[in-house]
């Protein structure tokens, strides 16, 4: 046995349907993927029996049955159809079932993989901008010799510069004497003249007009930031519009849904 200690859980989880509608089915309790349903699978992997009445006994259930009622603890039992699953249907490790029990694998990344847990804006940001970085060969496209990307079918303007580490998408047009540093900008962005963008995310078709200044902000599809806004820190939501000569920091700026 391996003990190791420098693994990192990414939070994606592959399932067989019918295993996991079972589970749901019989088990309402179960509210989290990460602290119900993967826990539980995992301590009923390998260790069960079926009892005469059908019902899946551990050896807890064995030594105790009493007090497995008392707590109502459900992830001590599973059901018999995970265990005696229909024919042709698989296991959780993929094979086909033959009565076998039920089992749970994991897939350990190779260095040369590409893999993060996108848990925070924080990382939305840092894994975005590592498409220009340790994850170019996720776009299909190569750096330029200023080791940055810029679509050919984009287009900026006089003394603009798009700095290492940046993304311009397909489509996206800058003005004149913009600068873009540490930075992705999607497809069909339309950005006018004097912009300065630093440690952001600007997604797909966003407007952003003449002098404004973006910094570790991640900008959503569709939003339009008006003449000379300035954004710190903050979170624009899709579609959102911000009215010109505005400032904000640390903000969540989004459309109110209507009650």
């Amino acid at each position: 046995m391996e003990i190791r200690s420098d693994l990192v859980d990414a939070h994606l989880y592959a399932f067989r349907r019918t295993i996991l509608q079972d589970v749901l089915d019989q088990r309402p309790e179960i509210r989290s993927i990460k602290h119900d349903l993967v826990p539980y699978l995992v301590r009923s992997q390998l260790r069960y029996e079926l009892s005469p009445n059908c019902e899946v006994q551990t050896e807890e259930t064995r030594n105790g049955s009493a007090a497995l009622q008392n707590s109502n603890s459900w992830q001590q039992q599973i059901p018999a159809s995970l265990l005696y699953p229909p024919q042709h249907s698989m296991d959780v490790s993929g094979r086909r079932a033959d009565g076998s029990v039920l089992k749970c694998c994991a897939y350990i990344a190779s260095k040369s993989k590409y893999c993060a847990r996108l848990n925070s804006i924080q990382a939305f940001g840092d894994i975005n901008r590592d498409v220009v970085g340790e994850a170019t060969h996720l776009t299909g496209y190569t750096l330029s010799s200023h080791n940055n990307i810029v679509h050919p079918s984009a287009e900026y303007g006089a003394k603009t510069t798009i700095g290492p580490h940046c993304m311009l998408g397909e489509g996206s047009q800058l003005g004149d004497k913009c600068s873009v540093k540490r930075s992705v900008v999607g497809r069909h962005c339309r950005i006018g003249s004097n912009v300065k963008i630093v440690n952001s995310v600007v997604l797909n078709h966003v407007t952003i007009d003449d002098g404004c200044l973006i910094q570790g902000s991640i900008i959503c599809s569709n939003s339009h930031l008006q003449e000379r806004v300035t954004l710190k820190d903050c979170q624009v939501g899709a579609g959102y519009v911000i009215a010109s000569g505005t400032e904000h920091r640390t903000e969540a700026l989004a459309k109110r849904e209507k009650a």
